[in-house]
């Protein structure tokens, strides 16, 4: 749909004709936790504090030291209030099932899911109930590259198409020849959902978004700030039939929350940092951050718009290039760093690994996708360099922890023994049978369930709930103790 026919994606290519391709949507940022942390709140990353790869681990003890950087791991406590969209969805009658990565880099609200697991499917819900589903797919990921055994012939390697920047090897081209397999895996595995919704009776009257959680799996794609690592494939099939079958409106994944609400006439009372892009266009410029992947930052900030991005580097005594031991098993960073360690890389990857680099760089992606033709000291692309500079610092101000370090970042939401501060214990009301809960607590969520059972029921303020014996009620804010209590009937 983008035009590159080497792998063969029928699935795909379909629901492209049935829907439109998003020519221009990114990811906040290039790594897959953090941006699933702002597809499903809304939110930035560095205005929630989720921007630190790796700062979040379900099954540590609790201050556990985070081998990375010597920090105890965390769930962020933002300043502003969030929540998890799909309790909005699920308030408002909605089954919502998560198949089944959740991986926020945040603990997950209890009340964000009907469902999350590796069965989870809108056929769980009862008849005729609406419903929000996720599936994940993990063959694409890069640890399925360097996965694969498979040798290929001579004549298979030729014929891969390369990026013009990657040193012409065969070891690169069999890491991307393995990645075109890959995603005709993954094609399949599309199909597959899709026939399900047909043979439900359900495609035509359901709303579908394909994309990925950040840019290609290669070495100075995932992980960067360049264009490779931000733009992600997008194709949205919506239920009213519409003649634009491609469209270079911007998006960003913090639109995503507010859309679908927005699509299912859903408000709500705590404000999103992105804007419903269902039957509007109302982004100008686009936003996003790197921050620390595993044990090494590199502090990044980019703003694009009107063809033109521009890249903010608070380090410049460092390369870009950043050791991560993860990505070292892939062929085609090995091939990279022996070329670098016997001096043969061609200019591309020299300015990767070079010692040093400028503060400002400004890119026309409309004509140089790749970045290779730095403009910032082209005097003739000043007033746009200042225009952008002006936004992009203006959105780093407005970020709550997007200019300090992680250390400082958690000295200002815990106190210095990483205490979890706690919620208060809410209110039950007796009213006949029937029982009212006061949250006691500003911006959390509050669910109950009988006792027994395992999905917690979301509670609307001031409801009359019935249980059918004792039941347990959950209080939950982001970045605090999860606090569940139960009572007798």
């Amino acid at each position: 749909m983008y035009g590159d026919s080497s792998a063969n994606t029928p699935n795909i290519n379909q629901l492209a004709k049935d829907g439109i391709v998003y020519q221009n949507c990114y990811t906040p940022s290039p790594v897959c936790a953090p941006s699933r942390s702002s597809l499903i709140t809304g939110m930035y990353p560095t205005t929630i504090g989720t921007q630190h790869m790796r700062a979040y681990k379900k099954s540590v003890a609790k201050n556990a030291i985070n081998s990375h950087n010597s920090l105890p791991y965390y769930s962020a406590k933002p300043k502003k209030p969030i929540r998890f969209f799909t309790e909005e969805l699920r308030t408002n009658g909605y089954y919502c099932s998560n198949n089944s990565k959740e991986d926020y880099n945040m603990l997950t609200s209890p009340l964000a899911w009907d469902e999350s697991s590796q069965t989870a499917h809108w056929r769980n819900r009862k008849e005729g109930q609406s419903f929000f589903s996720v599936f994940n797919f993990n063959v694409t990921h890069e640890s399925n590259i360097w996965k694969n055994k498979t040798p290929y012939s001579k004549e298979e390697l030729e014929n891969v198409l390369m990026p013009s920047f990657f040193p012409d090897d065969d070891g690169i081209k069999s890491d991307l020849l393995t990645n075109y397999k890959n995603i005709e895996k993954l094609d399949k595995q599309i199909g597959e959902i899709l026939d399900q919704l047909k043979a439900d009776g359900l495609y035509e009257n359901t709303i579908i978004f394909f994309f990925s959680d950040h840019g290609g799996p290669f070495p100075r794609y995932k992980r960067s700030i360049y264009e490779t690592g931000l733009r992600v494939p997008m194709v949205a099939k919506w239920i009213d039939d519409t003649e634009i079958r491609k469209t270079n409106q911007l998006v960003s994944f913090v639109d995503f929350a507010p859309t679908i609400l927005d699509a299912a006439n859903i408000k709500r009372e705590f404000p999103f940092e992105g804007t419903s892009f269902n039957k509007k266009d109302q982004r100008k410029y686009i936003y996003a951050a790197t921050d620390r992947f595993d044990g090494h930052t590199d502090m990044r900030r980019s703003i694009s718009g009107d063809n033109f991005k521009l890249i903010y580097n608070a380090d410049t005594i460092t390369p870009i290039y950043k050791k991560v031991a993860y990505r070292h098993q892939m062929k085609t960073m090995q091939v990279l760093d022996s070329l670098n360690i016997n001096q043969k890389l061609n200019t591309y990857f020299l300015n990767w690994f070079s010692k040093d680099k400028d503060r400002f760089e400004l890119y026309e992606i409309s004509k140089d996708y790749f970045e290779e033709n730095n403009l910032i000291h082209d005097p003739k692309y000043n007033e746009i360099f200042k225009t952008l500079q002006y936004h992009l610092f203006a959105w780093i101000k407005e970020s709550d922890f997007g200019n300090m370090s992680e250390s400082d970042m958690l000295d200002s939401m815990f106190t210095s023994s990483m205490s979890i501060p706690k919620l208060n214990k809410p209110e039950i009301i007796i009213n006949d049978d029937d029982f009212l809960i006061e949250s006691n607590n500003l911006y959390a969520s509050v669910g109950w369930r009988n006792k027994n059972e395992k999905v917690w029921n979301i509670y609307k303020k001031k409801e009359l709930i019935n249980p059918k014996d004792d039941f347990e009620v959950i209080v939950f804010r982001p970045g605090y103790e999860v606090l569940i209590q139960v009572f007798e009937k």
